[in-house]
């Protein structure tokens, strides 16, 4: 694991220590995740930090923060810390969530490969990536990016791993390059202040969860403009 990285998982370690957890009927994904949960449906998010979107209670989480593994098991949840292949069968779970997770994981080929692994056939994987390399910028660097995606080209890696994406929206996650080179560079001087860190969490929070999405099924790389990707894909179910 690299400097950077360590150095990453060391400030959201702190950073989950602090932030209270928000009901996950708060967050704009709430009304697609809710479709697919019956009453005996088994759910999975993973990297959620202290941010699930998935009920908490009798969810399952995959984390490395072992703060937010802590507050996830005294709300209901079952947590699991693990940074390699998932401890779990294969078709465990209905629901599969990895919102803000893959651009920060060198190999996410085998990551996407375990989701759709423990994915039953027909069940859905939630997820969000920021998208289009054209507008990497320091923010990048100080978030622990370690890449932005062509929009299009994810969708066929995780086709041919059996997951096809249904439908999409975006949200924004772009700056101009000065702006997001001076964005980072307040984030790392930032990471010295944790009160304000919270605060500031907190009010990106709020903004977040004022979104209201539409859902496209179009060409995929449209995303692009807007720079951050949502995206729900169905695991194919074999005959």
């Amino acid at each position: 694991m690299s400097d950077a990285i360590k150095q990453n998982e060391q400030i959201y370690d702190r950073l989950w220590a602090r932030l209270p957890i928000p009901s996950h009927s708060e967050w704009p994904i709430w009304p697609e995740l809710e479709k697919e949960i019956h009453g005996s449906a088994r759910l999975l998010e993973m990297g959620a930090g202290v941010l699930p979107r998935i009920p908490i209670d009798g969810g399952f989480f995959v984390d490395l923060s072992q703060s937010a593994l802590r507050k996830l098991d005294l709300n209901g949840g079952h947590g699991v810390r693990a940074a390699g292949p998932l401890p779990f069968c294969d078709d465990a779970f209905d629901v599969v969530c990895a919102f803000e997770v893959l651009e920060h994981i060198p190999d996410d080929q085998t990551v996407l490969t375990e989701l759709a692994r423990v994915l039953r056939p027909g069940g859905a994987l939630f997820f969000s990536v920021p998208v289009n390399p054209a507008l990497w910028t320091g923010f990048d660097d100080a978030c622990g990016h370690v890449r932005r995606y062509i929009a299009s080209d994810l969708a066929d890696r995780l086709a041919s791993v059996g997951l096809d994406i249904e439908r999409w929206t975006t949200q924004p996650n772009k700056f101009k390059k000065p702006i997001g080179d001076l964005t980072g560079s307040f984030l790392r001087v930032l990471a010295h202040f944790p009160r304000l860190t919270i605060w500031l969490k907190q009010k990106a929070l709020e903004t977040e969860m004022s979104r209201h999405f539409t859902w496209q099924t179009g060409d995929i790389d449209q995303s692009h403009e807007i720079g951050g990707l949502i995206a729900i894909a169905r695991k194919v179910i074999r005959s």
